[in-house]
């Protein structure tokens, strides 16, 4: 099966989303957000995920990714921990092209929503926690590494040049 897929990676609040939506509208394909499709397949927050457990979250996140990887010719913004499980970029690669969108934390914290991102309720330092600790996975899991610390339209223009 052709790689058709573009797969955004990348810390919480890096720029997948809004990456994915711009992308769409130029290219003409849909976007599949991880994170919007397990919480409307389990009919749950993230939040009340999370509460349960973050396992509870990770386990429903692998299978909505075994689910997205067999759609065509989409694109798909995942979750910061998707690289938590290597199965869930294995899949994601069968069909589709991984990009990680690295950003510097500082941005992501002048620019996110803490209130939406459960692991971020303890304050702004679990981020640069996280980068810490994902960064490499990040780094060994993707096929193309894209650095956003400029407009958005140029984060665009490096991705489509990367996937022509």
């Amino acid at each position: 099966m052709k790689k058709a897929n573009i797969v955004l990676i990348g810390l919480m609040g890096c720029g997948k989303t809004t990456i994915a939506l711009e992308l769409a509208k130029r290219l003409n394909r849909e976007v599949v957000d991880i994170d919007q499709y397990l919480e409307k397949k389990y009919n749950m927050t993230i939040p009340e995920m999370f509460d349960i457990s973050e396992n509870y979250f990770r386990e429903r996140e692998t299978i909505c990714c075994e689910d997205v990887s067999r759609y065509q010719n989409v694109i798909i913004s995942t979750g910061g921990g998707v690289i938590k499980n290597p199965h869930n970029i294995d899949v994601l690669k069968e069909t589709g092209v991984i990009i990680y969108i690295d950003r510097p934390t500082q941005y992501i914290i002048e620019d996110v929503n803490i209130a939406h991102r459960p692991l971020l309720k303890d304050g702004p330092d679990k981020l640069f926690e996280l980068h810490k600790e994902r960064h490499s996975s990040y780094l060994n899991m993707c096929d193309v590494h894209i650095i956003n610390d400029g407009s958005l339209e140029d984060v665009l223009t490096k991705v489509i040049e990367c996937i022509k």
